[in-house]
């Protein structure tokens, strides 16, 4: 089935600063304009500067974000703050984070993944994409002949054999540890011994690999793949159903900017599909995006309200936005809403009037997930949020060898 790879990557010299994690990231698709401004003056080698960097109004064709990421990555490897590995490895890395009060740790393994097309069912997608995120992606993957950030994947590993095997081997020394600015502690081990190496392939052969995070990221290294034939890897992150800290958290949505009669449409059939139960706000309630109950919680003209769907068949997202199709209609639609991960964020927007609903959404549990891929079924866009996001910079993918 799957096929992976060792890798021979590109990584920050740590002979020249053994901080490493000040030169990491978190995933483009999170930072916004204050985390950029933050990172740039965390180190003028932040890979941020390669992953996401800063536009300006003077930009053109020649001189853009997408150019100064391949000259900055270009000087970097010339005056050897990042480093050409030399023989190819696999690595694991082990991330240390805080829920609430909580701290946990998961594991995954890094490794270069043959791209393959959807319609092999060899790689699952869950959700589908947008032509302007991959178009980005596609212009700094051309530019730099490089991928600065991992996509996130998990395979079902019904043996366990990938997890104990990462388990096991944590248990030594790591080769490099660090902190990631707005993020978490890591620890990062290579792999370069053959018999390990063949070991791990061979769990790869009776597994299907199904995408987390990273979906524009993976279909622009298809689109890069059928244009640059010789390059039909992609380098991934690859967690274990089994791992107890791979947590998916539900992500919230919310309405905003609808005339009158189509929000109160929206209001009456919400009502009529779904059972309906007013509730007194309680913070605890933030947390709901971790709840796999097959519920939710609406907010509507400051009031509350649990939401439980009548159709065991489907989730609570597929039910909820083919209310937002039939009303708002499939084309409109996405012009009125808006996705928020941070449940902070969508009661204080709520509080402040800037959205007309707000969508507390639950968490799909991992076997309602891998059940729902594995039959080829695409989820509405935004239905999970597998918590934390992983870093960028760690081990960069170099095509140009």
């Amino acid at each position: 089935m799957a096929k992976i790879f060792p890798i021979k990557g590109i990584m920050y010299n740590v002979k020249q600063d053994d901080n490493l994690g000040k030169y990491l990231c978190p995933p483009f698709d999170v930072v916004d304009i204050e985390d950029i401004e933050r990172l740039y003056e965390s180190s003028k080698y932040n890979v941020i500067r390669l992953e996401n960097g800063k536009s300006f109004n003077s930009d053109d064709e020649k001189e853009n974000k997408y150019t100064r990421a391949s000259k900055f990555f270009n000087e970097w490897i010339s005056s050897n703050i990042l480093k050409k590995e030399d023989n190819e490895s696999l690595f694991i890395l082990q991330e240390i984070f805080m829920n609430g009060e909580e701290e946990l740790i998961r594991c995954s393994l890094i490794c270069n993944v043959k791209v393959e097309n959807y319609e092999n069912k060899i790689i699952f997608p869950h959700e589908r994409t947008r032509k302007k995120q991959k178009e980005d992606r596609f212009k700094l993957m051309n530019e730099t002949k490089a991928v600065f950030s991992p996509i996130m994947s998990m395979i079902e590993d019904k043996d366990q054999e990938l997890n104990k095997f990462l388990k096991k081997e944590t248990k030594s020394l790591p080769f490099r540890s660090g902190e990631i600015p707005f993020m978490h502690k890591f620890n990062l081990w290579k792999i370069d011994e053959k018999e390990k190496i063949d070991f791990i392939s061979s769990i790869f052969e009776k597994e299907k690999i199904f995408i987390a995070d990273g979906h524009h990221r993976y279909e622009t290294s298809i689109k890069y793949k059928e244009l640059n034939p010789g390059v039909d890897k992609r380098v991934m992150n690859i967690f274990s159903s089994y791992d107890e800290g791979l947590l998916l958290f539900g992500y919230s949505r919310a309405i905003k900017n609808l005339d009158k009669k189509k929000l109160s449409n929206l209001v009456a059939e919400i009502f009529e599909k779904f059972s309906v139960k007013e509730l007194i706000w309680d913070q605890s309630l933030l947390d709901w995006n971790q709840s796999i109950d097959q519920s939710f919680i609406m907010g509507y003209e400051n009031k509350f309200y649990v939401l439980g769907k009548k159709d065991k068949l489907i989730s609570t997202y597929e039910k909820i936005h083919s209310i937002f199709d039939n009303v708002i209609g499939k084309n409109d639609a996405p012009n009125h809403i808006e996705y928020v991960h941070d449940n902070h964020i969508l009661k204080e927007k709520s509080e402040n009037n800037d959205i007309q609903v707000s969508f507390f959404m639950n968490a799909l549990s991992k076997e309602y997930f891998l059940n729902c891929v594995s039959q080829g079924k695409l989820l509405p866009p935004k239905s999970t949020l597998f918590y934390p996001k992983l870093p960028t910079g760690l081990v960069i993918q170099y095509f140009d060898e």
